[in-house]
């Protein structure tokens, strides 16, 4: 093994506030005997100023689609050549791809991630893209990294198991997700949520596979069962500019009640807020970090079967079947009814979510796995690991 300190180089398409950008930054960020730096293929974004005060090094290539990939390869290789990278760590497929050329070029060894378990609301360019980077991975890849069993189980038919490779579910920091009564009472006043009142909340985005017109008809079916609750929407475009989402709320007769928060940076406090997360995505989840962070923060889950969801709500919360928006009614009313009528059933609950994944999903589980594939790829001896 290496005993000088490891330079790692990242490579990813952007830095918006997204899962994978997340992992990226809880490691880069995280204090260890590795050096990072980071290549983004497109234009600063939400996590680059984030990074930047933590002293990492981004640059950006301005590169914003994949027409205009083959443009940044000059300035790829040059930045790959500056950076005198141990080993280069490349994210989701466009990238994989990008990485696996010019690293192979320069003679670096590339680790590949995997983000995501199923093609819905996947847009087109990355369908082919993943196909792609299945058929190359054996020429391309030293390794490949999954962050759930179901992203494992659905890439090896398109070639990935050819290549070494792991599972290595995302970690999180318990010491900064947690129950904070505080910071619970300024969140809520903020909000203007009452003393008492049942509050639901989802943190995601405005895209196909957050499938947010399906938590719109459960809350819609929840209000005409005549459940008081309240919700709340946060995440890129979930705020009154988007005229679609608010249309869909009028139209369910029920914008009256959901808060739409948009993009916030304060989204630990929102966790602690909220009474529940609900995760409505149709697809596309690998290990949703939305579930995992609020588990943390003392909210139990009503999730959608996508990716390793279900894993991470083990037995502490509700499980039911994508599209299908009376089973997620139905789950969150059972919710709401375990907080009204039995207090002491839910505050176990809420003890028991923490706990789950405070046990087995810790930041530094996960930053030891990515670090030991990261120096057997450095000293080529990624061999020696079994698949």
């Amino acid at each position: 093994m290496m005993s000088r300190p490891l330079r790692v180089l990242h490579i990813i398409g952007g830095l918006q506030c997204g899962g994978a950008e997340a992992l990226l930054y809880r490691l880069a960020t995280r204090r260890s005997q590795i050096h990072h730096e980071i290549i983004a293929l497109s234009s600063p974004d939400w996590y680059t100023p984030l990074l930047e005060r933590s002293g990492i090094a981004v640059r950006h290539l301005n590169a914003r689609s994949l027409a205009s990939a083959p443009r940044a390869f000059p300035k790829l290789i040059e930045h790959i050549r500056r950076s005198r990278a141990d080993v280069v760590q490349s994210w989701m497929y466009k990238s994989n791809i990008l990485a696996g050329l010019v690293a192979r070029r320069e003679r670096i060894p590339v680790v590949w991630g995997i983000h995501t378990s199923s093609f819905e609301g996947i847009g087109l360019a990355s369908r082919v893209a993943a196909r792609i980077g299945g058929r190359w991975a054996p020429q391309l890849a030293d390794f490949v990294i999954n962050c759930s069993s179901r992203s494992a189980e659905m890439h090896s038919e398109f070639g990935y198991s050819k290549v070494n490779n792991a599972v290595i579910p995302n970690g999180y920091d318990p010491a900064v997700f947690f129950p904070d009564e505080k910071a619970r009472i300024s969140a809520r006043s903020e909000l203007g949520v009452e003393d008492g009142s049942f509050l639901a909340g989802t943190v995601a985005r405005w895209n196909p596979q957050k499938d947010i017109p399906n938590l719109i008809s459960a809350i819609e079916i929840g209000r005409a069962q005549g459940s008081p609750l309240r919700y709340m929407l946060a995440g890129r475009n979930l705020d009154e500019r988007n005229l679609e989402l608010v249309a869909a709320l009028e139209r369910a007769r029920c914008r009256d009640f959901v808060i739409l928060l948009g993009e916030r940076p304060d989204v630990h406090n929102l966790y602690r807020a909220m009474d529940l997360h609900v995760l409505p995505s149709c697809g596309g989840e690998a290990f949703p970090n939305v579930v995992a962070e609020s588990m943390l923060s003392g909210a139990p889950n009503v999730v959608t079967d996508v990716g390793d969801a279900a894993v991470i709500v083990g037995g502490t919360g509700w499980v039911v079947a994508p599209r299908d928006p009376q089973s997620l009614a139905s789950a969150i009313g059972e919710a709401f009814g375990e907080y009204r009528s039995r207090p002491k059933a839910w505050q176990d609950r809420r003890a028991a979510a923490r706990a789950h994944v405070a046990d087995r999903f810790t930041l530094d589980r996960m930053a030891a796995a990515y670090e030991e594939i990261w120096r057997r790829a450095a000293d080529h001896t990624l061999g020696d690991l079994a698949r």
